[in-house]
């Protein structure tokens, strides 16, 4: 008996493990990320939207090749930028960066990291600097050099370079995958062949030039961990490690924004080998203290994972990750078949819209394929290490990589470039200035003004909110810049604060202007009889109401004798009351004309005069 519910109990732990991971799965299925392994859970039939499944800024990029870069040397003109000409040196691993009006370019030539510009300008293909001097063909000082406290063959490498600039402190940093040394790692490994691999991070106070080297310490350093990441021993020789580094800013986390590292782990237990890993790593100064996510967020041995399906090669030989503010999230491009055939290194596109631990495919992945491009690779060639810059100025994304044309001279290989376009950037109008009159009469229209303008030159719609209660539909369009008036009566006396707000074509809206305070009251007015033309003026309004500015013009009579205008101002008239006021005795005979005016109220009627007597027509 007792034997029998061991097995029950056994039978229920089994099914619960199965389970549970499951209901834990669906309850991600939103983020496409299964919690327990970080591996992308495909979609099919979920109802909800997932978040960016629609791609950045609402759309998948489609890119297209369109050549690779080169540099006029005075004796090789066809040569490409960094290729040291074609007398041989492994070069790649590229990095492509945009600062202040240069595009750069980092890369590793030997096992050192070098750089090369150029203006940044629409066609971006010619006029690379070169990495090497013209006359002596020496190669300019690297910026990065493999050295270390540990001599010997453990710090002769670094590649696969990236670069940021902090944020915050304005550091420059560079990442490049090193060879730190199985004794520096493993001592258990000292003496045997092969590397472990892992990031370092070299600092600078200034942007990356050409020859300036950066500042190196391997205090800045991050070190495996974790199985998936970690080197092994086979058959004698060091595998594996971390590489592939690529900084983004992402400023959600903390309390003012992290670099967030996304590096690839490889490690070699049984049936794993191919399955590069990829995942991240956050510190708040980009050089130290890194809080490492501990399970990958890309993983290519889920066989839902499309990269899994891409033969012979299950995994991200080649990554990097690019930040984007604008469209709040990650940009990733990948390398995920072998590169080392005729017509391989596919190159793959993810984007990840909470900043790296959803990952949703392209539609088109793989989107660069050897042989599908006129400009492009040739399908004999390979393709290796893509990485890809936002290019606002010129509404794109340029992806770069690097490729050759025959696997069989590996060493000769040029930097390709293909483009995107990139929704561009629309900013909203610029906050409408009013411009009109301040005071009134209820039930006067009063005209006002309204100018904005349109940083992209847009044309112009307008909403007002005239303080009553009432506001206007959109008004337009307008050309940018160009002023428009509209009128408007209030029916109650009061202060009104008038506001008006403006917006573009594309529906991105302006603030609200500074409020406009217009001040409106209700006066009548009663001509009268008498010894002269007479005016009763009445405050009907709630307020009392100040310097009110009154005038009577009567002309006519015989020959047009008659010309007499009398005018003042009436320092207040209380709520309810009324104030009398008169041209005075004047004398004459015949019809008049009589205009009066009460500030903005404006009355006209006709008479006769009589000697002194002023008759009213009612």
């Amino acid at each position: 008996m007792f034997q029998k519910r061991i097995a029950i109990g056994i039978i229920i732990i089994f099914i619960g493990s199965s389970i549970l991971p499951s209901i834990n799965g669906l309850n991600r299925i939103e983020n496409n990320i299964n919690p327990e392994k970080g591996e992308i859970i495909p979609t099919e039939g979920v109802s909800s939207k997932i978040k960016g499944s629609d791609g950045p800024l609402g759309e998948w990029p489609d890119f297209t090749p369109i050549g690779f870069i080169t540099a006029p040397d005075p004796d090789n003109p066809q040569y490409q930028t960094h290729l040291y000409g074609d007398w041989g040196g492994i070069v790649g691993e590229e990095f492509i960066f945009l600062q202040e009006d240069k595009i750069k370019l980092l890369y590793h030539s030997y096992h050192e990291t070098y750089m090369t510009e150029r203006l940044h300008e629409y066609d971006i293909l010619d006029n690379w600097t070169l990495g090497y001097d013209p006359v002596t063909k020496i190669k300019y000082t690297p910026l990065v050099s493999p050295g270390g406290p540990n001599p010997g063959p453990a710090w002769e490498h670094t590649d696969t370079p990236a670069y940021i600039q902090h944020p915050l402190t304005g550091e420059h940093l560079i990442y490049n995958t090193v060879w730190p040394g199985t004794k520096y790692l493993h001592p258990e490994w000292e003496g045997l062949p092969g590397w472990e691999g892992a990031i370092q991070v070299a600092t600078s106070q200034t942007p990356p030039t050409i020859a300036v080297p950066f500042n190196q310490t391997y205090e800045n350093m991050l070190v495996p961990e974790y199985w998936w990441e970690q080197g092994w021993n086979q058959s004698g020789v060091i595998k594996g490690g971390l590489s592939e580094p690529s900084a983004v800013w992402d400023p959600h986390l903390g309390t003012q924004g992290k670099v967030r590292l996304f590096y690839r782990g490889l490690h070699g237990a049984v049936g794993s080998y191919w399955y590069w890993r990829i995942s991240y790593a956050d510190s708040e100064n980009g050089k130290t203290d890194w809080i490492k996510n501990p399970v990958p967020t890309w993983d290519p041995s889920d066989p839902n994972n499309p990269a899994y399906q891409w033969a012979p090669f299950h995994g991200a030989w080649q990554a990097s990750c690019t930040g984007d503010i604008r469209a709040d999230g990650v940009h990733m491009v990948l390398i995920v078949s072998n590169q080392n055939y005729p017509g391989g290194g596919r190159i793959a596109y993810y984007w990840s819209p909470d900043w790296g631990d959803t990952w949703i495919g392209h539609p088109d992945n793989p989107i660069i394929i050897p042989g599908e491009f006129p400009n492009g690779v040739p399908s004999d060639g390979f393709q290796r290490t893509p990485t890809l810059v936002i290019d606002e100025d010129y509404g794109r994304y340029i992806l770069a990589y690097n490729a050759g044309l025959d696997v069989n001279q590996y060493s000769k290989r040029r930097t390709y470039l293909a483009v995107a376009s990139r929704p561009t950037v629309n900013n909203q109008p610029d906050i409408p200035i009013v411009d009109g009159p301040i005071s009134g009469n209820a039930g006067i229209p009063y005209e006002y003004n309204f100018t904005a303008s349109d940083p992209d030159n847009d044309t112009i719609f307008y909403t007002i909110d005239w303080g009553d209660g009432t506001t206007s539909n959109w008004i337009g369009p307008y050309p940018s810049g160009v002023q428009v008036s509209l009128s408007h009566s209030w029916n109650t006396s009061g202060t009104y604060m008038l506001k008006v707000k403006a917006k573009d074509v594309h529906d991105a809206e302006s603030g609200w202007s500074v409020p406009l305070d217009v001040d409106i009251y209700n006066l009548s007015i009663t001509i009268t009889s008498g010894l002269g033309v007479k005016m009763q003026i009445k405050n009907n309004g709630l307020t009392d109401v100040t310097n009110v500015d009154w005038m009577i013009t009567v002309q006519g009579g015989i020959l047009k004798f008659i010309n007499r205008r009398v005018n003042d101002t009436i320092s207040n008239i209380p709520i309810g009351e009324s104030v009398s006021v008169g041209t005075g005795l004047f004398l004459g005979l015949g019809s008049i004309d009589i205009n009066v005016k009460v500030n903005d109220v404006e009355e006209t009627t006709s008479g006769q005069q009589i000697i002194i007597f002023s008759f009213v027509k009612n």
